[in-house]
């Protein structure tokens, strides 16, 4: 009996000394845990901060080299080159970064027939040079020329260039 009293009374005693201990080091323990959640804070601050930078550099993205507007004089749709006969076509295409167009073409030959077709646009490779203009049935097929600033209109179907190449390319505005 006397070892079970001895064990209970050690183990008691024990206990006290560590509540003891506990006791007279709540004041560091709460002044470390504090600095922690403070530093915990600023780390999350900095974090903030850093997530920030990061969501505007990744808004701020430069232009595409082929976005922008591009104008030229080019034969008429059923022609496949500007003739005597013909004063051909005012054409203006403006390719948005949104990958959106507009394509506005006036007749200039006595009915000064007007369109405007809007749409949305996809390149046909990865160096996004041929470009096709969706919605559009006549000459949608394009050769953007970004060293040149200038869109070429390709053959439909096909996308070759014209015999009269020259007579199909637009400059940039």
């Amino acid at each position: 009996m006397f070892l079970q009293d001895y064990i209970i009374f050690a183990g008691t005693l024990l206990m006290v000394c560590l509540i003891m201990s506990a006791i007279r080091l709540l004041p560091l323990i709460a002044i470390s845990g504090a600095s922690a959640v403070l530093t915990g804070c600023q780390d999350t601050e900095h974090g903030t901060k850093s997530i920030d930078q990061n969501t505007v550099q990744e808004s701020v993205q430069p232009k595409p080299v082929w976005a922008g507007s591009y104008q030229g004089h080019t034969p008429c749709l059923s022609c496949s080159a500007l003739c005597e006969e013909c004063e051909g076509m005012s054409v203006k295409l403006t390719l948005k970064e949104d990958m959106q167009y507009e394509l506005q073409r006036i007749s200039m030959s006595g009915n000064d027939i007007s369109e405007t077709l809007t749409g949305r646009m996809l390149f046909k490779d990865e160096a996004k040079t041929q470009l096709e203009l969706v919605g559009v049935s006549k000459r949608n097929l394009l050769l953007v020329n970004v060293a040149k600033h200038e869109v070429e209109i390709r053959m439909d179907q096909s996308a070759k260039a014209y015999a009269s190449q020259q007579d199909f390319l637009m400059g940039a505005v």
